[in-house]
């Protein structure tokens, strides 16, 4: 059975971080998201994968080699134009031969694919839909079902008026489709799952089925859930393989790091490929260390995630925020609350960088540059 991946969208709610590369080829603990997501659909039994892209498409060559090794055989597809998510679908109709998986590009989930596709097959449904519950749906749109888990509409997000919540069960990303559900999918033409494809089939009576989610799920598409969900990684609420070696209670170490015997490294750490940390640099988990990253004597890192190359100079405070590839924090200087520093940015010593703040990348600070 094959699977299509959604990964062709801008990414805008992570920019800086998808200003230079696609938002499914961010590292998540030091390697590609989507990485992560091939091995899942290997484990389930998927072998082959349609990766449907649009932005940045020739960035997705580097996963090739690493899906090999994982058991999937990933086809590349490109579109010019964005065509919505059943639109992309239906631009790869050819490609597919039967009974199909799809997944957005941007979700972590813990599912079991065969029990999903086995419902499926067993309700003889034209499409499935997993859902999970949320404590708060106001910026979801709904999917309520009846008593056999049939879909009974497709709702727009109801804001803030919890008397409008009619269920708290939202579309969590994930598919299993028949092919002649692209009939109901215009050719040429863009064209939502939500907003078209799913509504048309329920009004032309078609069965369509909810599968309710139990394990873990989060939507990656803003900088505070990509932070938590490494956290929840490395604090064992996500559970996925981690390409490094545990070395005590929850912090993993990959080959060739360089820890100072007078550093301190205290909960939940990830340290990739190369990175150092001096004599008196201080790392305080939840925290990831990207391969080459450099934390030195007297810096202060904690609750943040440093992509590759990246380096706290001395003095300088770190917390809560993403640094991006190749940033240089220098000497005294603070960034915490939230900022998102692009890649290739140089923070002279002074400046402080706080609540939320998002700095392109290319880009550098000089002394004295305050951003809230």
């Amino acid at each position: 059975m094959q699977a299509v991946i959604l990964a062709g969208g801008f990414g805008t709610r992570l920019r800086p971080l998808t200003s230079t590369r696609p938002k499914p080829l961010i590292p998540f603990a030091n390697e590609p998201f989507l990485l992560h997501t091939l091995r899942q659909l290997a484990a389930g039994g998927f072998t082959e994968v349609v990766l449907s892209t649009m932005y940045l498409p020739e960035a997705f060559d580097q996963l090739l080699p690493e899906a090999r090794k994982a058991g999937v055989e990933v086809v590349l597809s490109s579109e010019d134009t964005p065509m919505g998510t059943s639109g992309a679908i239906k631009r790869l109709a050819h490609l597919l031969d039967g009974t199909f998986l799809v997944l957005n590009g941007d979700v972590l989930v813990d599912i079991d694919f065969q029990r999903l596709v086995a419902l499926h097959r067993e309700r003889q449904a034209a499409a499935t839909l997993a859902l999970v519950r949320v404590p708060d749906p106001s910026a979801f749109g709904l999917v309520p079902v009846d008593d056999d888990d049939r879909v009974t509409a497709f709702l727009e997000k109801p804001g803030d008026l919890e008397d409008s919540w009619v269920t708290d069960l939202i579309n969590a990303g994930v598919y299993v489709l028949e092919p002649s559900v692209l009939d109901h999918v215009p050719a040429g033409q863009p064209s939502s799952f939500e907003r078209n494809l799913f509504p048309s089939l329920l009004a032309s009576g078609a069965p369509v089925y909810g599968y309710e989610l139990h394990g873990y799920w989060r939507d990656l598409g803003t900088p505070i859930a990509y932070l938590a969900a490494q956290f929840d990684l490395l604090e064992g609420r996500l559970h996925l393989p981690i390409n490094a070696t545990e070395r005590g209670r929850s912090q993993w170490f990959a080959d060739d790091t360089r820890i100072a015997e007078g550093a301190v490294l205290r909960g939940p750490i990830l340290v990739g490929q190369g990175a150092t940390v001096e004599e008196e640099g201080r790392v305080f988990g939840p925290t990831v260390l990207g391969p080459g990253t450099v934390v030195a004597g007297g810096a202060r890192l904690e609750r943040s995630v440093l992509l590759e190359g990246a380096r706290i100079e001395r003095g300088a405070k770190v917390s809560d925020s993403i640094i991006g590839r190749g940033v240089v924090v220098g000497d005294g200087a603070v960034v915490r609350d939230g900022a998102v520093v692009g890649d290739n940015v140089e923070i002279e010593a002074g400046n402080i960088l706080a609540g939320g703040v998002r700095v392109a990348p290319n880009v550098r600070l000089g002394l004295g540059a305050i951003r809230f």
